[in-house]
C-alpha cells in the first residue's frame, strides 16, 4: 500500500467551469461548419484537443484549491474525451493522492507512463509519491529517467530527490553528486545547499557543511531545520554565542517545530 503534493495558486470559481465548457462547444458547433468535409474534421478534432486540454487544466487548478469535487469533474470530463490522456491520468492520480486512495493513484500514474512515457511531470510526481511511501529503490530509478529528460523545466528539483532517495539507499557519493548537480542547474535551490550542510556536517566536514548552511540561510532565510544545524555546527566550532543565538532564534521563530523539540531534549545532555 503506498501512502505527495504541492502546487501554487489561481482562483478558479464554479461559474468559470461553465463559462469555459459553454464557449468551446459552442466554437465546436461553429467550426463544424466549415467548407469541406476535411476542414470541417480538422476544425473539430482541434475543438475536441482544446477542450481536454481546458479540462486538464481547471482539473488542475480545483487541486491546486483543495476543491476535489471540481477537480473530479473536470479531469473526468477530460478522459470521457481521451481515455488515454496522460495529463488527465496525471491529474486524477494527484487527486487520489490528496484523498490518500493510494492504490488509485497509483494505477493512474501507471496509466500516465503506459500512455505517455515520456510525460517527464507524470513520472516525477509518481516517483515523489514513491518517495513518500517509502518506495526508494522504485522512486530513486523513476526520479533517474526523469532526470534524462534536459527540457523539463523542474529538473534541478529532481536531482534534489534523487539525492534524497540516494541517501536512503546508501549511497551517500551519489547524492552528494546529486545535490552540487542541483547547484549548477539552479543556484537557488536553496534544499539542495541544507541537503548538502547536512551531509558535511555528518561526514565532520565542518567547514564545508558551515558554507553549504550559510548558502542555504541565505536564500530561504531562517528554518527550523537551518538553525538546528546551525546550533549543532556552532558547537562543533566551539562557537558558544553563534551556538546560543541560533538557540535563542530556533525558540522565538520556532517553538513549536520537532527540531525545537530535539534542542531541547540535546540541550538536556551533558
Amino acid at each position: 500500500m503506498i501512502r505527495v503534493i504541492n502546487i501554487g495558486l489561481v482562483v478558479i470559481i464554479g461559474v468559470v467551469t461553465t463559462a469555459c465548457t459553454t464557449t468551446t462547444t459552442s466554437t465546436m458547433g461553429s467550426e463544424g461548419a466549415s467548407p469541406t468535409v476535411a476542414d470541417s474534421r480538422k476544425d473539430k478534432k482541434k475543438s475536441k484537443q482544446d477542450a481536454l486540454e481546458l479540462y486538464i487544466k481547471l482539473g488542475l487548478g480545483y487541486i491546486r484549491e483543495n476543491n476535489r469535487k471540481g477537480a473530479r469533474f473536470n479531469l473526468q470530463k477530460a478522459l470521457a474525451i481521451d481515455n488515454r490522456s496522460a495529463a488527465a491520468h496525471d491529474g486524477l492520480a494527484l487527486l487520489y493522492q490528496l484523498e490518500k486512495e493510494n492504490d488509485l493513484a497509483e494505477e493512474h500514474y501507471r496509466k500516465a507512463l503506459k500512455y505517455d512515457p515520456d510525460f517527464t511531470r507524470a513520472r516525477n510526481n509518481y516517483a515523489a509519491f514513491l518517495l513518500r511511501a517509502g518506495e526508494y529503490e522504485k522512486a530513486h530509478k523513476q526520479f533517474l529517467i526523469a532526470a534524462k529528460d534536459l527540457d523539463y523545466d523542474r529538473r534541478s528539483r529532481v536531482y534534489v530527490s534523487i539525492g534524497v532517495t540516494a541517501t536512503h539507499l546508501g549511497h551517500t557519493e551519489e547524492a552528494v553528486s546529486a545535490w552540487e548537480k542541483a547547484i549548477n542547474l539552479d543556484p537557488e535551490m536553496s534544499p539542495a545547499y541544507f541537503e548538502l550542510a547536512k551531509a558535511y556536517f555528518e561526514a565532520n566536514n565542518l567547514p564545508r557543511a558551515k558554507i553549504y548552511l550559510d548558502d542555504y540561510s541565505e536564500l530561504a532565510g531562517p528554518t527550523a531545520q537551518g538553525l538546528w544545524l546551525g546550533v549543532r555546527i556552532e558547537r562543533a566550532f566551539g562557537n558558544k554565542d553563534g551556538e546560543a543565538s541560533k538557540g535563542l532564534a530556533l525558540k522565538k521563530l520556532f517553538p513549536y517545530s520537532l527540531e525545537y523539540l530535539e534542542y531541547r531534549e540535546w540541550l538536556k545532555k551533558p
